[in-house]
């Protein structure tokens, strides 16, 4: 068995990886002159975000010293739901394109939501709504970035 504490470190030393290869990422994107906001200025931010709560992460972890905390792997039914979760974001990324940045986060969170959450199927669904219009009116209209729109532009 593991801690908690060396969970910690490994994850948040892997997410601050993860943050630096975005943001070196997002420099390779190219621009252009015309356009209000640069495709880039999400991936740098989230980029950022993510690196340096990965780093406080670890280095939280790693000053810790107080008792151990044991975290046992996850029984059949908790690595049932991982797989399915994964599975769902690898569903996501192959639908961005075709349906759109708005409408296939609808239908990822509304899933998981029904999913990990038992909600019931309405309250889901309404969310996932909820959650493609923010998208569609923050990042597509009012920041005017470039996500795929899917059916929405058409």
């Amino acid at each position: 068995m593991k801690s908690q504490r060396f969970g910690d470190i490994a994850s948040g030393v892997f997410l601050a990886l993860l943050g630096l290869v975005v943001v070196l990422a997002a420099f390779q994107i190219k621009g252009a002159p015309d356009v209000r906001m640069q495709p880039r200025t999400l991936p740098l931010i989230l980029g950022c975000i993510v690196g340096f709560a990965g780093a406080a992460l670890a280095f939280r972890a790693w000053r810790y010293h107080g008792p151990a905390r044991v975290v046992p792997w996850p029984d059949r039914v908790g690595t049932l739901r991982v797989g399915v979760t994964f599975a769902a974001l690898v569903v996501f990324l192959f639908l961005v394109e075709p349906l759109g940045m708005p409408l296939s986060s609808s239908l990822l969170v509304g899933f998981l939501v029904w999913y990990l959450g038992s909600y019931r199927l309405i309250y889901a669904g309404l969310l996932g709504l909820a959650t493609g219009g923010i998208i569609y009116l923050v990042f597509i209209r009012l920041l005017s970035l470039s996500f795929p729109i899917g059916p929405l532009g058409r």
